[in-house]
């Protein structure tokens, strides 16, 4: 049986994604904040739940009730710590549940001057972590190695995740790598090497950013400027701390769970017309793909050769995910957004009438997915793995 829509997007925003933007994370947050508001056609007012990391600033006591309460200036029902994925199956648990009505989902990004190597934030403080020098890409290059010897996943393959995913950036004028294309997968086997197995062009550039996305139930919903997009089920595990703790393939374990949100939803994942994965590096397209169910575990590498372009079976992330179209410290919401987005058929490409809608389905131009009605929208894998299924309405 189909599960009920009864939760709904109704209102997203992406600020301009980009590297220096001299801008501080709390002005981007707010600005894809009252973007969000806007596009759903409600006010701060109508807000009595908000899931972020930082929200606002104020007194320094952090995300909790009564500081988010102080600075929208209006009561709070729910609040909590997460983005994203996550972010999205707790408010709607919070709306089915009548926890709260309205739930905004903020995140600003902007990175802290460093030597240029490697985000600051990729070289965590930890007695296990920081002697050794190790940085994100190195952990996540384990991560990959161990998948790799177990199951044969190439280079090869890698690389064809990682130009996929840059020339959907590439005709994408969003992105904060638009036009530095096309590529092969031999362009990017022959960037240099970052921590082998990735390339330079396997591995994501971190930039500034913000995004916002606003949560209700269908009773509300009916009220919103935008047609609203549906949250059917989803699935969340959590293994170890990312970056502290040695990485593992234990996230593939929520494998089902994955499956067990299909069978909530109503849904098979023949019934699915694209994933948007977290892909800060190449590796995370297999793994969630498998993560997911639409293959078997091993059988990612193979797998998304035959089934992740544009006009293939699974086309993934068309908006050029974290490798191509914005990193911006934490980019869990824009896999969401990206969703409501080509449901909406809100699509920015090099189309001469995409600002009209209108696609010419020319994939050296054109980066939308042929009348999508069901995504599945995925969280990183990294120490743990999440995933919701989105449906047009």
């Amino acid at each position: 049986m189909p599960a009920p829509r009864d939760v709904a997007i109704v209102g997203v925003h992406a600020t301009k994604q980009g590297r220096n933007l001299g801008r501080t994370a709390l002005s981007l947050m707010l600005e894809s904040f009252n973007g969000a508001l806007d596009d759903a056609g409600m006010t701060k007012n109508d807000v009595d739940g908000v899931i972020s990391f930082e929200f606002p600033a104020g007194t320094g006591a952090g995300n909790t009730l009564g500081e988010v309460a102080f600075q929208l200036g209006n009561p709070m029902r729910f609040t909590s710590h997460f983005s994203g994925v996550p972010a999205l199956l707790y408010a709607a648990a919070m709306v089915r549940d009548h926890v709260a009505d309205v739930i905004a989902i903020p995140f600003g990004g902007s990175q802290e001057e460093t030597d240029g190597a490697t985000a600051a934030y990729t070289r965590p403080g930890y007695e296990f972590t920081e002697w050794t020098g190790s940085t994100t890409p190195a952990q996540m290059a384990l991560q990959t190695r161990r998948h790799m010897a177990l199951y044969g996943t190439t280079s090869e393959q890698l690389a064809h995740c990682a130009a996929t995913l840059r020339n959907n950036a590439n005709i994408n004028p969003e992105a904060v790598m638009f036009g530095r294309g096309p590529y092969t997968a031999q362009d990017v086997l022959d960037s240099r090497m970052i921590a082998d197995p990735y390339t330079l062009l396997m591995c994501a550039l971190v930039n500034d950013g913000g995004s916002c996305i606003i949560v209700t139930s269908a009773d509300r919903a009916k009220d919103c400027k935008s047609t609203p997009v549906w949250v059917l089920s989803g699935g969340i595990g959590c293994f170890y701390t990312s970056y502290y703790f040695p990485p593992t393939l234990q996230p593939l374990e929520t494998r089902d769970r994955m499956l067990g949100a299909f069978s909530r939803a109503g849904v098979t994942h023949d019934d699915i017309d694209f994933v948007t994965t977290y892909d800060h590096f190449a590796s995370g397209v297999p793994m969630e793909y498998e993560a997911a169910g639409f293959c078997e575990v091993g059988d990612g590498g193979p797998f998304c050769v035959e089934n992740i372009g544009l006009d293939q079976r699974f086309p993934v992330s068309p908006d050029g995910g974290n490798l191509g179209y914005s990193h911006c410290i934490n980019p869990y919401n824009l896999r969401i957004i990206e969703a409501v987005r080509q449901f909406r058929n809100d699509t920015p490409d090099l189309c001469p009438n995409s600002h009209l809608g209108e696609h010419t389905y020319d994939r050296s131009i054109c980066r939308k997915v042929r009348d999508p009605k069901l995504a599945v929208a995925c969280g990183p894998f990294t120490g743990a793995f999440s995933m919701s299924i989105l449906a047009k309405d």
